[in-house]
């Protein structure tokens, strides 16, 4: 009888773990936003709304494993009405994707259903912590994105302040504002001041223009950044600058139906050769190689990898992505012959890459060019090869 007994109070205490790990954000079935906005006036609640779209995979990580998260679950169930929609798909979600000004997926917004205001909004997915973060500023009347656009507004500038509402707006994507709100208040500290870590932390955040007098001072005076932040915290921050602005000019195309910026990729050459740093001949290459691009000259694109190739211009593994993404720029070319040529330049680089998924990566590259050439049979085992790679990389782990 007491086993009986002891079995059936484990098996409780197994369903009641079960079920307290099982619990999820509560949203409205209702896919009307009128009744989502009557039922959180009634409780005198904001809305918070899940602004999704089928094809979007970090919108289904926030669905899968944070929603589901007990402590984001509690949170939200407890202090907001919450609601989600398609924006491409459901009638009410399209409309509120205008009216909230949804431009990136996925968005997070905390409504007032009084006013129809947007209070605060976060853009992309993160941690439960992240997440349940946002959702106190939300309701914090005080420091949710509404409130501090205000105290900016009426003059607040305080260090503190600057900190914290760069980072609201940096994680409500509205980057090129959190970098001027940054900017505006460290461009005039002298540089003991901004090697605090404070400081130095909104810097590695929200300013990414290499370009822009901030980061062109710590360009200019590292060394005293070293002293203090670190060499290799310092040097990883300029080169990730440097390679996203690269990255910027050289993944321009006709298709996007906006002019290319000669002006911005004249500046960025003129600006990477003044300066010595290890980033700046393989950001050089990089621009260099996409003025054939542009100009539709495949042949001389290859020439120019050849020549940036031999010089030996690249560090912490860079050479990779500018051989990936310049062969792959070979399927925009006609000439069967070039393409053939980049498959068997993939094959020899291979020969030098030992990371499985380095190698799963280039084996896409080569699929998508033997498809282009008509290689249906090689563009499979290619295929194959990425899924094995990536197979390795798994059961190394």
């Amino acid at each position: 009888m007491k086993r009986l007994i002891l079995f059936t109070l484990l098996i409780a205490v197994v369903v009641m773990n079960a079920t307290a790990q099982n619990r999820s954000i509560n949203f409205e079935q209702t896919k009307e936003w009128k009744k989502i906005v009557k039922k959180a006036k009634k409780e005198k609640k904001l809305i918070f709304v899940d602004c999704y779209t089928s094809w979007c995979g970090p919108c289904k990580m926030l669905a899968k494993d944070v929603f589901t998260n007990d402590k984001v679950a509690d949170f939200f169930n407890a202090n907001f009405v919450n609601a989600k929609f398609d924006m491409e798909k459901e009638a009410d979600g399209v409309v509120l994707k205008k009216q909230f000004g949804v431009n990136f997926f996925p968005t997070l917004v905390f409504v007032d259903p009084t006013s129809g205001e947007v209070l605060h909004r976060m853009v992309g997915a993160g941690s439960p912590e992240w997440l349940i973060a946002g959702g106190k500023l939300a309701i914090d009347p005080d420091n949710n994105l509404r409130s501090m656009v205000k105290r900016y507004e009426n003059g607040e500038r305080d260090g503190e302040f600057i900190r914290d509402y760069a980072g609201v707006l940096f994680s409500a994507y509205t980057r090129d504002e959190a970098a001027r709100v940054a900017c505006e208040y460290l461009d005039p500290l002298p540089v003991d001041s901004l090697v605090m870590r404070e400081n130095w932390q909104m810097i590695k955040r929200v300013v990414s223009d290499p370009l822009c007098p901030l980061l062109k001072r710590v360009m200019a005076e590292r060394e005293k950044f070293y002293a203090t932040i670190g060499r290799k915290e310092v040097d990883a921050k300029l080169e990730k600058v440097i390679y996203n602005a690269v990255d910027k000019l050289t993944g321009w195309s006709p298709k996007k139906k906006k002019a290319f910026d000669e002006k911005g990729n004249q500046e960025l050459i003129n600006y990477l050769m003044s300066i010595d740093f290890y980033a700046a001949p393989a950001g050089l290459a990089g621009l260099y190689t996409a003025a054939y691009v542009r100009e539709g000259d495949f042949r001389g694109m290859l020439n120019k990898m050849d020549e940036v190739f031999s010089y030996n211009l690249f560090r912490n593994g860079a050479e990779l992505p500018y051989f990936r993404d310049n062969i792959r720029l070979l399927g925009n070319s006609e000439d069967k012959a070039l393409v053939e040529e980049g498959i068997q330049r993939i094959d020899r680089f291979m020969v030098q890459d030992t990371k499985p998924l380095d190698k799963s990566n280039l084996m896409r590259v080569k699929a998508f060019l033997q498809k282009k050439i008509g290689d249906s049979a090689g563009a499979e085992a290619s295929t194959k090869a990425a899924e094995n790679y990536l197979r390795e990389m798994r059961n190394k782990k």
